[in-house]
């Protein structure tokens, strides 16, 4: 008997879970190193709809930590290449690229559009990340937010927390700062590093897209990737305890 892709993952959560996954919609932003690895994985488990937002194409830079990146796909748009990429990994997962920079102003439309169960919240513009959370929990959508993983070493600092506790992260108290700013609770689960990150200088490039400056970190071929695999970890736990009747409402 030909062996199925998915039996193992039956194996651990059984044929209801297959099925409550096969019927989840989640939004990848971000397809960077965190990003890039946290839709493989949400697609591996078997998600049935995945939306892979980025405005960006592949720089020789990216091929340190991306997982999708590659030298043949230098130049080519990020999202081309994780749907041909994850395409191939027979999962059956609907793959909608967007490729497009997110604004502000256009989340709450996009959101409402789409209209995912969750949001994988890989990004690093502080706006947007804040504006994302915001939007999503006004709506209920369940969220799970990556905070920095550059200028770190240490795999075994990263931890899954609230945005409220988490220290000597610099996304996290200017991500705080924004939410706080629009009287919104900071309580947003996130995954972070406890390591303080290593001082190094770090100028403002432009993005290989040309769209706007960014500020340029240190990275290592793991961390991002580690972070990345537990956001879309903590997300699907909480798709099949929410099946199970155990979830209470997004952004917790």
């Amino acid at each position: 008997m030909a062996e199925r892709w998915d039996e193992r993952t039956e194996l651990l959560i059984g044929e209801a879970g297959l099925a409550r996954l096969a019927q989840a919609r989640v939004l990848v932003a971000g397809l960077g190193g965190v990003g890039g690895a946290c839709a493989e994985s949400l697609v591996r488990a078997g998600i049935g709809t995945v939306w892979l937002l980025d405005h960006d194409v592949f720089g020789a830079s990216n091929l340190n930590r991306q997982l999708l990146a590659t030298e043949s796909v230098i130049g080519q748009p990020k999202t081309a290449v994780a749907v041909a990429r994850l395409a191939q990994l027979g999962s059956g997962s609907s793959l909608i690229p967007l490729p497009f920079f997110l604004a502000e102003s256009a989340v709450a439309d996009l959101l409402d559009e789409i209209k995912p169960d969750a949001i994988a919240d890989c990004i690093d513009t502080v706006g947007v990340k804040a504006e994302l959370l915001m939007q999503a929990r006004a709506r209920g959508i369940a969220t799970m937010t990556a905070l920095g993983a550059g200028n770190r070493l240490d795999a075994g600092a990263v931890r899954v927390g609230r945005l409220d506790a988490v220290q000597g992260c610099g996304l996290g108290r200017a991500l705080r700062t924004r939410i706080k700013r629009a009287g919104v609770p900071r309580d947003f689960p996130v995954v972070y590093s406890t390591e303080l990150p290593v001082k190094k200088p770090a100028p403002h490039v432009p993005n290989d897209s040309g769209i706007r400056p960014r500020a340029v970190n240190g990275t290592i071929s793991y961390l991002p990737n580690i972070v990345g695999h537990m956001v879309a970890g903590e997300l699907i736990r909480r798709l099949l305890t929410e099946a199970r009747g155990g979830g209470h409402g997004a952004g917790r």
